[in-house]
């Protein structure tokens, strides 16, 4: 058996009869699905009846949090299981009603499904009802500005969406009775919160019964591994441990889609101590490996994001263990979009680990991301993260860094167009396609007559976007601690129970902000090239460079080539580009430092690369660096697409400049390989090479696609040809053949780097 300290185990290297069965029929139906968002779950069957409204208006007399716990709690135990054969990890969304209160990443509040009331005349009533009570219900107070015409091009505000991760470990380890025992211990220690323990309390029992319904479904099948399932999930139903891995694996599943399927966390590590007690116990491995892949299998159902592998435990050292290699080969195997999945690095990771998640990467299944815990420790510190739990930090969302199970915040709170202050600075605080006033009134160009000058009045359109992001999301988080808890979260985060408030009320550990910064290497490599060719070799005055970019480049070509191909720009090694990135990325990291949000935490960004860098850029004008109107923005905090032109070598230098030590991260690098330099043993030692020199000269975060040009373009003539080529949008990763033309261009762009 593999031991704590990561020995690389012998792993099988197929499929199960049974992950291949189950393997296929998901391929198959996500094949019908292409077009969509291929890892959103078919809509559900209309249940026929509202137990959520049904219990709201029979606990009329209780108060609002009780209230809100019984019929959310109705709601999940009506769950109507869809079970499916073969799979040993068994859970359905709670069922589709015309009113529920689902929590999750975008849906935390009260929500009435139109589209269900439509289709079904005899819940007009019911509807209706839940109409007038949202009217009735006090709204956040934003502060003026936020209803801007035209903001949301250039920050989107989040309001209490909320990416996070729960600490799944004392759940795991005792079961629903060591949930019940925390809150019968806490709750005489604060008799002002009995409300809310009391509607903690009710929302367990809704998870009892939901996992009961999967029980009764079970036992209504026939066989012997249907009677096992049953047994299974009668013991959890009924608040014990988890018995086995398996067991482990299933209670764990059913808490996490319940909580709004979002971050698994760190899997490896509130796992393992089943599965370390049933490898010791006889367990094969080729059963382990069958478990986890069936987990697998199912993450992927839902959007999934901010899975963790490896790193370093609370109390220092490595933590790898058998199960961070079993996670590692299903991502290898199973080739899944989810869950969205990053390995830990440091120093003492075994070398085997890191080959071996080069390995997953090279046979083209895009994941693991590559993250180095000596740059992102030091960044937790910086934020006044405890040391024990900085180094038990995990991911969220496409990759920000949380502390795992103790922290509130959307990780994802703002995200700004960084291009947006600078053509608002060139037409005086005006949005540059409609000429609305957004930003600050700013001098026209005519009179910006020194560089220094336009910078000022950059970050004068800048900090102004921020306060207001800022201002508006302490207005929702403020509104959300009275209107909308959320217990199940609050049952997996550290501190809450014990302080008796909820998640979103102040409950947790750390309270942090982040804005996802998209373009800053446009915005930078922009100011660059107007310092050149306005300021220095005034080529233009900035008047007319305004003019120019206006008319998108129109009539000025052969300025238009010079800005594109001359002027400098970030990822070449070039002291005066780099240098332009490496101080707006300070000055911006620094800002945000000194802020606070609503419950005191400190505010950081990151750039994390996604398909914001095509939707911000479609509403953006040309900008100085050479990017034309609607074209994307820089697609990660490395070179934009295309513009790194000295070799991979080069771009990674630069990147090496930014303060990877200081930023709440992730600083995401994406990386586009040949894909047949993963075709021999020699091209994937070369990459080994390449990521640990990377990582141990400081470098964050690295996220790594194995697509040629070549192959995309053939994808895109015989779509049908190419169904298994993955390629790494940035914190996400898609079949090729089912994203849009817009972003396969934008793919095919990126600089394919040799190694």
């Amino acid at each position: 058996m593999a031991s704590c300290k990561g020995e690389e185990p012998a792993l099988p290297e197929g499929l199960s009869p049974r992950v291949q069965t189950l393997l296929g029929r998901r391929e198959e139906r996500e094949r019908r699905l292409a077009g969509n968002e291929p890892s959103q779950p078919e809509k559900e069957e209309y249940l026929g009846s509202e137990p959520f409204h049904e219990a709201w208006l029979e606990h009329a007399q209780e108060p609002f949090w009780v209230r809100l716990a019984y019929a959310q709690a109705a709601w999940r135990a009506a769950v109507q299981p869809r079970l499916i054969p073969g799979q040993l990890i068994q859970a359905t969304p709670p069922p589709r009603t015309v009113i529920s209160y689902p929590t999750g990443v975008f849906a935390w509040d009260f929500y009435v499904d139109e589209a269900l009331a439509a289709e079904h005349p005899e819940t007009a009533e019911v509807a209706r009802y839940w109409r007038v009570w949202k009217t009735q219900r006090p709204a956040p107070e934003l502060p003026a500005g936020t209803d801007a015409p035209g903001l949301d091009d250039a920050l989107w505000m989040a309001g209490i969406c909320c990416h996070s991760t729960q600490d799944y470990a004392p759940v795991l380890a005792g079961g629903l009775n060591e949930l019940r025992r925390q809150l019968a211990e806490a709750r005489p220690r604060r008799p002002e919160a009995a409300e809310w323990y009391a509607a903690a309390e009710i929302a367990l029992e809704g998870v009892a019964g939901y996992l009961g319904r999967f029980a009764e479904a079970c036992a209504a099948e026939v066989g012997e591994e249907w009677a096992t399932l049953a047994g299974d999930y009668a013991a959890l139903a009924s608040g014990e441990a988890p018995a086995c891995f398996r067991q482990a694996c299933q209670l764990f599943y059913a808490l996490f889609l319940l909580n709004g399927s979002d971050s698994p966390g760190r899997m490896d590590q509130y796992l393992w101590p089943a599965l370390e007690r049933d490898l010791a116990a006889g367990l094969s491995w080729e059963d382990a490996q069958e478990i986890s892949d069936c987990l697998y299998v199912m993450l992927a159902e839902h959007v999934c994001y901010g899975a963790t592998l490896g790193g370093q435990s609370p109390e220092g050292g490595d933590a790898t263990n058998a199960l961070t290699w079993l996670c590692l080969n299903s991502i290898r195997r199973l080739r899944l979009l989810s869950p969205r999945t990053a390995l830990r690095w440091h120093r003492e990771t075994p070398a085997a680990l890191l080959a071996g998640a080069v390995d997953s990467l090279a046979s083209g299944a895009t994941f693991p991301s590559l993250v180095n815990d000596e740059a992102m420790i030091p960044g937790l510190l910086r934020r006044g993260v405890q040391p024990e739990h900085a180094r038990d930090y995990t991911f969220c969302g496409c990759g920000q860094t949380i502390p795992s199970g103790r922290a509130y915040g959307s990780y994802e709170d703002l995200i700004l167009n960084a291009a947006k202050p600078l053509t608002y600075a060139l037409h005086g605080g005006r949005e540059e396609r409609s000429g609305e006033q957004i930003g600050p009134a700013c001098p026209p160009p005519e009179a910006l007559t020194g560089y220094e000058a336009l910078e000022a009045a950059v970050w004068a359109q800048a900090e102004h976007l921020l306060r207001l992001g800022i201002a508006a999301t302490a207005a929702w988080r403020r509104w959300g601690a009275q209107h909308v808890p959320d217990y199940l979260r609050s049952l997996s985060t550290h501190s809450c129970v014990e302080r008796g408030l909820d998640w979103r009320a102040g409950g947790a550990d750390y309270h942090e902000g982040m804005v996802d910064v998209v373009g800053l290497t446009t915005l930078a490599d922009s100011l660059t090239a107007i310092r050149r060719v306005v300021y220095e070799e005034k080529r233009v005055t900035l008047p007319e460079l305004t003019a120019v970019l206006d008319r998108d480049w129109e009539g000025a070509e052969d300025l238009w080539r010079y800005c594109l191909h001359r002027a400098p720009k970030f990822g070449n090694e070039d002291p005066e580009a780099d240098e332009t990135v490496v101080r707006w990325l300070n000055r911006l990291n620094d800002w945000l430092f000194a802020q606070r949000t609503y419950f005191g935490g400190p505010w950081g960004l990151d750039i994390v690369g996604w398909s914001g860098a095509m939707i911000f850029g479609e509403r953006t004008g040309a900008t100085p660096d050479g990017r034309r109107a609607g074209e994307a923005l820089a697609d990660c905090a490395g070179p934009a697409q295309g513009r790194d032109r000295q070799g991979i070598t080069a771009a990674l230098n630069s990147m090496l400049k930014l303060s990877h030590e200081r930023t709440h991260g992730p600083l995401a690098l994406s990386l586009r390989l040949p894909e047949d330099l993963g075709h021999s043993p020699e091209g994937r030692e070369r990459m080994v090479a390449l990521v640990r020199g990377y990582l141990e000269r400081g470098g964050q975060h690295l996220q790594i696609s194995m697509a040629s040009a070549e192959e995309m373009r053939a994808a895109q003539a015989e779509p049908h040809k190419h169904w298994n080529l993955l390629v790494r949008v940035g914190g996400f990763s898609a079949r090729f053949v089912t994203l849009e033309a817009r972003f396969q261009e934008d793919m095919i762009r990126r600089t394919e780097h040799g190694v």
